[in-house]
């Protein structure tokens, strides 16, 4: 007779969060810039990002996408080795290249065996301060860059996009794509490439490094990194925009014969350093934020309009914005924006429930250890630090914060930071079909010149 066997369905319990404590941050000050670096004793892995204030907003009218261009450039070349031989060397290294561009800033550095870290920062270096930029080089790069752009332009989304930052930001630069447009790609050549450098990158800069800062020399790695800069950091001007969209006024983004309409609907919002963050983020994430929020659960599960649903906040350094985000059944378009509406309204109205508090407050505390573990993740948040000037612990701060922020103040910060009357709404879509539902839903349809 053979054994029987049981199988316990229960789940185990959780234990308390145990206290979460950011890695100890130290600073050094040398050949006119900041080395920051965060300890992680007994790594043998090492991440450095140089960061520069030459962010889009930097770019003069008219050039959008000349920042993260310039920044992509970098690695293509010295005037020390060509674009081969300068990926030879990084690849002799075992390391892996980092680039990014945002509105404010630049990001330049490598993750490496920690033994090889100032090798690398050489590298870094090398490409920051000397950079090539020769007319074959930026010639096939800009070609590749423009053929890109019309691929994203033909892809659906990106023109709703657009529209949706237009709707936000007005004519200001925060209303365009951190990319720029095929238009604007066009426009980019040797020239200005070589004059955002010149003017917008040779300043020292702040260099950013985890790993295990008793076995590296941060001032050697600081001159290494701010040798030959000589320039001037300058933080950009941000043109307000006072405009607010209207929610009763539907943008459309004409795709005839689509199958499908990509939704962006939502408002302007605060920056990085509003004392409502945390709150923001547990009821963004109940909203939007998840597999199982309200906006996924209702137009994907109990509606079947969409794969998903999604909404969160973004803060930049002066501004952010509010971004629901899905792709609907063409038929379904104005249903689908008229229930993402009502979420939004009745979160701003209701706020969450003990449950939901419970249940987001759980994941943020079980995924921010998790998210880490690697000297990479460290690094994402000690440059958000440096980006947006906050203390050193402020991550520290952040987890304590979580667990202590109570029912009462994330409902009062949905009922303050989520503006339901001023929502732009945007749509991406076959308008011969689409145009009639939303009139019938009582929009105002206005046509997107994008």
């Amino acid at each position: 007779m053979s054994a029987r066997h049981t199988l316990v369905a229960e789940r185990p319990t959780g234990t308390e969060p145990r206290p979460y404590r950011f890695p100890e941050v130290r600073r050094v000050r040398v050949a006119g810039g900041e080395v920051i670096g965060a300890h992680l004793p007994g790594r043998s892995l090492a991440w450095a990002k140089l960061l520069m204030e030459s962010g889009a907003l930097h770019e003069p009218a008219g050039l959008d996408g000349l920042a993260r261009i310039t920044c992509s450039l970098l690695d293509e070349g010295s005037l020390d080795r060509d674009a081969d031989t300068f990926g030879l060397a990084v690849e002799a290294l075992g390391a892996q290249w980092r680039l990014a561009c945002g509105w404010e800033t630049q990001e330049v550095g490598v993750d490496l065996p920690a033994d090889r870290l100032a090798a690398g920062l050489d590298l870094v270096a090398e490409a920051v301060r000397r950079p090539a930029f020769t007319e074959a080089d930026v010639e096939r790069f800009l070609a590749d860059h423009v053929r890109s752009l019309k691929t994203s332009w033909a892809q659906p989304g990106t023109r709703a996009q657009l529209a949706f930052r237009r709707a936000l930001f007005g004519d200001t630069r925060l209303g365009g794509l951190l990319g720029g447009t095929p238009d604007t790609g066009a426009a980019l050549d040797a020239a200005a490439i070589r004059s955002f450098h010149a003017s917008r990158m040779t300043a020292p800069g702040t260099l950013a490094v985890v790993g295990d800062l008793d076995t590296v020399d941060l001032a050697a790695l600081g001159r290494i990194a701010f040798a030959d800069a000589d320039g001037v950091a300058v933080r950009a001007d941000i043109v307000p925009y006072t405009g607010a969209p209207a929610t009763k006024r539907a943008i459309v983004v004409n795709r005839p014969g689509a199958v499908q309409s990509v939704l962006r609907i939502g408002h302007a919002a605060a920056p990085r350093t509003t004392p409502d963050l945390i709150a923001i983020e547990l009821f963004a994430d109940v909203l939007g934020g998840s597999f199982g929020s309200r906006l996924n659960h209702l137009l994907r599960e109990v509606k079947g309009y969409t794969y998903g649903a999604h909404a969160n906040f973004g803060h930049g350094r002066r501004s952010g914005s509010f971004t629901v985000s899905a792709s609907v059944h063409t038929e379904v378009t104005a249903a689908a924006i008229v229930d993402a509406i009502g979420e939004i309204r009745r979160m701003h109205a209701d706020g969450v429930t003990a449950a939901e508090l419970a249940a987001t407050r759980a994941h943020s505390l079980g995924s921010m250890p998790i998210n880490l573990q690697t000297p990479g993740g460290i690094g994402g948040r000690l440059i958000e630090a440096i980006v947006h000037d906050l203390p050193d612990d402020h991550v520290t701060h952040e987890y304590a914060e979580i667990l202590a922020t109570d029912l009462d103040t994330v409902n009062r910060a949905a009922a303050h930071h989520l503006r339901p009357d001023e929502l732009a709404v945007v749509v991406e879509g076959d308008a011969d079909r689409i145009v009639p539902d939303l009139h019938a839903a009582g929009f105002e349809v206005v046509s997107a010149d994008v």
